[in-house]
């Protein structure tokens, strides 16, 4: 039997539940979750109850566990505290808290540990696909990126930008247009998918629509690639998560397919 990859996870709210039941049911012969860690140690506990891992009280001991790869569920905040700890053990850590390197400071940093340490950082698809698309648009030049995300209002109301307003329940509304550093600035639990995008194609130009919409049940990306000779249109619908609104069970999912990708020895790009 081949030797499984130890693995922990931060975050054990829905997604990394999601991910954690999964990863072990369908990549059990190639991944052990070791370790757990949660903002609240009881949401640690119970999880690690069900898949025979250990709940940890903070990173020191997450990292005691010796894991090879670290799975972020937790939010940008825990990408900015704990991401350079992790890579700096020479740790390969799975960002999924995207919009927080929209930072570019903190990007740059990261990027930084982790060549000088020899860990890799993973950006996931998420909520969308195409990143590999993305990148290859952008090395042909003068990529051009344009986003729009449509929501129900529940799934936007609260966001900063919003600063306490509600949303309408009675007609569909555009409440933001702009750059992607703005768009995750206002509404930073809703365009992980801008972010994710931005950075796979570090365009000239990428321009950010949020609109809500009442009849909507489900989470509608559309993103439209153009270059000189090419253009591509994606356009991703899911369902949020009945536990969490703000995102996408899709997000816990591809994480799952990345580690698929690197267990196989064929890989999809």
């Amino acid at each position: 039997m081949t030797q499984r990859t130890l693995i922990a996870v931060i975050g054990c709210g829905a997604l990394g539940r999601i991910f954690s039941l999964n990863t072990q049911k369908l990549l059990g012969e190639h991944y052990q979750i070791c370790a757990l860690l949660a903002r609240h140690f009881d949401h640690a506990a119970a999880l690690a109850e069900e898949i025979d891992a250990k709940p940890v009280h903070n990173l020191d001991e997450l990292l005691a566990q010796k894991p090879k790869m670290v799975i972020e569920f937790a939010g940008a905040q825990a990408l900015r505290e704990y991401g350079e700890v992790i890579l700096s053990h020479g740790i390969d850590l799975v960002a999924v808290s995207i919009g927080a390197l929209a930072d570019r400071e903190l990007k740059n940093r990261l990027i930084q540990v982790a060549r000088d340490n020899h860990a890799t950082l993973h950006i996931p698809n998420g909520a969308i696909g195409g990143l590999d698309l993305m990148q290859t648009f952008a090395l042909m030049q003068g990529a051009k990126l344009e986003i729009e995300n449509i929501k129900a209002p529940k799934s936007l109301n609260g966001a900063p930008y919003l600063k306490g307003q509600t949303l309408p329940e009675d007609r569909p509304t555009t409440v933001f247009e702009g750059s992607v550093k703005e768009a995750i600035t206002g509404f930073p639990k809703n365009v992980n998918v801008a972010v994710a995008a931005s950075l796979a194609t570090e365009p000239e130009f990428a321009h950010v629509t949020i609109k809500s919409d009442p009849n909507t049940h489900v989470n509608t990306h559309h993103l439209t690639l153009k270059n000189e000779l090419m253009t591509a249109k994606i356009t991703i619908s899911s369902k949020p998560d009945p536990r969490n609104p703000k995102s996408s069970t899709s997000t816990a999912w591809s994480v799952i397919a990345l580690l698929k990708n690197l267990a196989s020895p064929v890989k999809y790009f």
